[in-house]
Order: structure tokens, then C-alpha cells, then sequence
């Protein structure tokens, strides 16, 4: 069945350090937050910010909201991550920014722009007017959805404030400004008025369990049954993890050169086809548990530092 895009949702506000722990442990104590008269109060943020949080949590794959019936609940993926004694309820671990940037990705339906912006835009850099003209095109060809000009401007414009600095940070620190923890990333740059570049090359500090996390959802999701997948494939393809961290060729081999053996994936360059290969243990297993183990070991980290000190 053919995606509907979706271009809004939002309110115009990327979203800020706080938010996804105040909608998810919200909504964890009263799974009406999101539609009730005084979440406005509750939350500590203004009328519109209420619907761009409850947007956020949803394109971040945090929450499932029900419009129909006025509620909305935690994923399991939410719940572990910033409900009570949540594994990084501040977002104070950089992995946990490469992990919502990954389930943006991850929401085609949700987050339209963001998902066909990293993985489907073939250039390097682009200009506002030829994103959304791409995008206009893109929605017709592929969903039959004719889509307001204004809508895709409007959307385009917090795309790319996602991962593009104000510029107005001064030494402020970044949780003190209007700047979304995702810039932090280092993943789209501005290099002219209207001019943006998306950063390409190796990502040495995107942890090896949330790649391995990130292959294992787009594999169940693209391959399902599938032993195999092509290198270029993982590297280009629509919704790849290649294209959503923006790993160049030499990048992404040296990724999976060092996935561990518990991850369950083998890298094979023999014969001169570069193939993935997913163990049969790997594919029956939930890709969250790689999760799981990735923030066991912060925490361990954080212990023996604790020891030391």
C-alpha cells in the first residue's frame, strides 16, 4: 500500500531538550494529557507547543496517539527511555541523539520531509525552493497527494532548524536556547543564505549498538525474511541506514567491519560482492534489545567513573 506523507504537525516548533521526557512520562500518568483543556498548564508550554509535542513524540516513535478517542500512550521504546528511571530521560548521552534522529528517519509517515530529505534526496546540498519543488513532485508521483506550497515551506523551514544551529547560541549552552538537540549532530550545515549541505563521511561517534539497532529495524522492515542484503543497498537505499546517518562508502564498511559478534550481522567482501548477513538468532530477536545492551554499558560506565572519582 502506498505511504501518505505527511507535511505538518508540527506547529513550526522543532522539538527541545525537554519535551519528549515532559510528553512521555505525561501521558504515562494520564493518557488524556494530550487533549485535555489544561495541558497547557500541565505541561508549562504554550496552546500550540501541546500539538507540536504531541507530534514530536510521535515522529520520534516515543508515543501513539488516538485522535478518535483522545489518548495517547507510551511505545515501549518511550517508556525505556524517559519514564521513570528511564536509560537517558535528559538526553544527556550523544547516542540517544543518533537514536531519534534514527526513528525520524524511521517515520516516513509521520515525518515525510525528514525521512525522503536524508534518504531519498540524491545531492549533496540543496536551496530551500528545490526541496520543497522536490518534495511537491515526490507526494504527486508516489502518493497522488497534491500538497500546498506553503505547507512544504513551512515544513521545509523546520527540517532544517532540526539540525541547523541558530547561529544565535553565543556561549550559551544549547539547552538553554530554542535550538533542537539534534544539531548537535553535525548532520546538515549551512554554507550560503540558502544554502544547505548535508554532511557525509565516517561518524565516529555514532555507537556501534545504535547502528546495529537502526540496521535491524530497517532489515525487519525492508527484508523481513531475507539472509542478505547488498552493501550499496544499506549505503543508498530509501530509508537505509547509509542515507539516514549520512555514512559515506568507506564509512559504513568500517561500521560494519566492527559490528560485534552479538549483534548478529557478518560483513563478507569475498568475491567482490560486498553482502550483509543477518543470522537466523538475529532476525527472531527485537532489534531493542541492542538497545538494551547499549545503555547496560553506559551505565556501567557511569558506575566505574563514579568508583574512580
Amino acid at each position: 500500500m502506498a505511504i501518505r506523507y505527511r507535511f505538518s504537525g508540527h506547529e513550526t516548533f522543532p522539538f527541545r531538550y525537554l519535551w519528549p521526557q515532559k510528553g512521555v512520562r505525561g501521558i504515562i500518568d494520564d493518557p488524556n494529557l494530550f487533549f485535555r483543556e489544561d495541558a497547557i498548564v500541565r505541561l508549562g508550554v504554550g496552546k500550540n507547543m501541546v500539538s507540536s509535542i504531541r507530534f514530536w513524540c510521535q515522529a520520534l516513535g516515543l508515543a501513539q496517539a488516538d485522535g478518535r478517542r483522545r489518548t495517547a500512550e507510551p511505545t515501549e521504546l518511550g517508556r525505556k527511555l524517559f519514564g521513570k528511571h528511564g536509560w537517558d530521560p535528559y538526553l544527556e548521552d550523544p547516542g540517544t541523539l543518533w537514536l531519534l534522529h534514527w526513528e525520524l528517519i524511521d517515520s516516513p509517515g509521520i515525518a515525510s520531509t525528514w525521512s525522503l530529505a536524508f534518504t531519498g534526496w540524491r545531492r549533496d546540498a540543496f536551496t530551500r525552493r528545490e526541496l520543497v519543488e522536490w518534495l511537491a513532485l515526490i507526494a504527486k508521483e508516489r502518493a497522488n497527494q497534491h500538497t500546498s506550497r506553503n505547507s512544504l515551506r513551512r515544513d521545509v523551514e523546520v527540517f532544517i532548524r532540526t539540525y541547523v544551529p541558530t547561529g544565535a547560541r553565543s556561549r550559551r549552552a544549547i539547552e538553554d536556547t530554542f535550538d533542537c538537540p539534534l544539531s548537535e549532530l553535525g548532520l546538515l550545515r549551512r554554507e550560503d543564505r540558502d544554502l544547505y549541505r548535508f554532511s557525509r563521511g565516517a561518524k565516529p561517534n555514532l555507537p556501534i549498538e545504535i547502528l546495529a539497532y537502526a540496521l535491524a529495524r530497517y532489515w525487519d522492515r525492508e527484508a523481513g525474511g531475507q539472509e542478505t542484503l547488498t552493501f550499496d543497498r544499506v549505503l543508498y537505499g530509501l530509508g537505509s541506514i547509509g542515507s539516514a546517518f549520512q555514512l559515506s562508502d568507506a564509512g559504513l564498511a568500517a561500521h560494519l567491519e566492527a559490528l560485534p559478534n552479538w549483534a548478529g550481522f557478518d560483513y563478507d567482501e569475498t568475491g567482490g560482492l560486498r553482502l550483509l548477513i543477518r543470522r537466523e538468532r538475529a532476525r527472531s530477536r527485537p532489534p531493542i534489545r541492542l538497545l538494551e545492551r547499549y545503555y547496560a554499558s553506559q551505565a556501567d560506565k557511569g558506575k566505574t567513573t563514579e568508583v574512580a572519582a
